[in-house]
């Protein structure tokens, strides 16, 4: 079958409204932590055009805090119920949540108790352009997910650059995420050369409480042959957007099948020629961009409204 014709329906990858950059003067690649001149142009339109529709982070780290005590010194604050104090936390950056665990203990058992948002652009200043050591921020990722025993709502790791000598580190992120029940995952790695790039761990199929999910630059796990875990699927995943991505029909047709109430399926600049079958009863709008898409058959997919190639 022929080719099919590539369109840009950019608004589809993400549904959410754009928030504010925090340093709008940073090219878009460079704030997570790539050089903008380091690969060639084709692969620089691919990877401005999936790091422009990312998750957003829900929280900012451009407001400024402050303490303003009581006129007569009494803590306020602290007389609030805790479940609306426990959502204070969790609208703050990671950091910022960890720092409210020194106030006393009410705060300490909050913070424990909060799902957080962990950003990894966060963790470390970009006060020097492009001043990102990918060493120090995959420390701290660490360090963060071990630090904190409670759940993560929202984590976007997209300069923490792993190396195949770090794939141990990766499936321990991993199997982190999985259970502290992640709700939505931003999962991007050093994107050049793929081929000999870093596969992504099995454990990832044991995320349960997946509702969004984005990939970028990773092997796919060959879903074929791969020991994976028991009862391996995404049961609550709605949104799936796989960039620059290695992978095969079979995995596309995988992870499909255990994908029960997915929602939107988008494929951008995939590294392999794909003949995509579009199984599932829940499918509502599926593309493929900036990708070599050689067929794409709808074999059983009744609920699917748009499609763009």
């Amino acid at each position: 079958m022929a080719r099919q014709t590539v369109r840009f329906y950019p608004r589809l990858v993400r549904s959410d409204p754009p928030a504010m950059e925090e340093d709008p003067r940073m090219p878009t690649e460079m704030r997570h932590g790539l050089a903008p001149d380091t690969l060639d142009p084709h692969k620089n339109l691919v990877l401005r055009f999936f790091y422009a529709f990312l998750l957003q982070s829900p929280v900012s780290t451009a407001a400024s805090l402050s303490c303003a005590a009581a006129g007569d010194g009494v803590d306020l604050v602290s007389l609030l119920p805790d479940d609306l104090l426990r959502r204070v936390v969790s609208r703050l950056p990671a950091k910022d949540g960890a720092r409210t665990a020194v106030l006393s203990s009410l705060w300490r058992h909050l913070w424990r108790s909060a799902a957080l948002v962990l950003v990894d652009t966060h963790l470390l200043p970009a006060n020097r352009a492009g001043a990102r050591p990918a060493r120090a921020v995959t420390a701290a990722v660490s360090a963060a997910l071990e630090a904190h025993p409670g759940s993560f709502s929202f984590v976007s790791l997209t300069c923490s650059f792993i190396e195949r000598a770090d794939r141990g580190v990766l499936a321990r992120w991993v199997r982190f995420l999985a259970n502290k029940g992640v709700s939505e995952l931003v999962l991007v790695n050093r994107p050049w050369p793929l081929p000999r790039g870093v596969c992504l761990p099995v454990a990832l199929f044991s995320c349960a409480s997946l509702r969004r999910l984005y990939l970028g630059a990773w092997l796919f796990p060959d879903t074929a042959t791969a020991t994976l875990p028991r009862a391996a699927g995404f049961p609550n995943l709605r949104a799936l957007v796989l960039g620059c991505v290695v992978m095969t029909d079979k995995d596309l047709d995988f992870v499909l099948a255990v994908s029960p109430v997915l929602e939107i399926l988008a494929v951008v600049g995939n590294q392999t020629q794909l003949h995509a079958r579009l199984a599932s009863q829940s499918l509502r709008c599926a593309q493929f961009c900036v990708s070599t898409v050689v067929e794409v058959a709808v074999v059983d997919a009744p609920r699917l409204e748009r499609l763009f190639i």
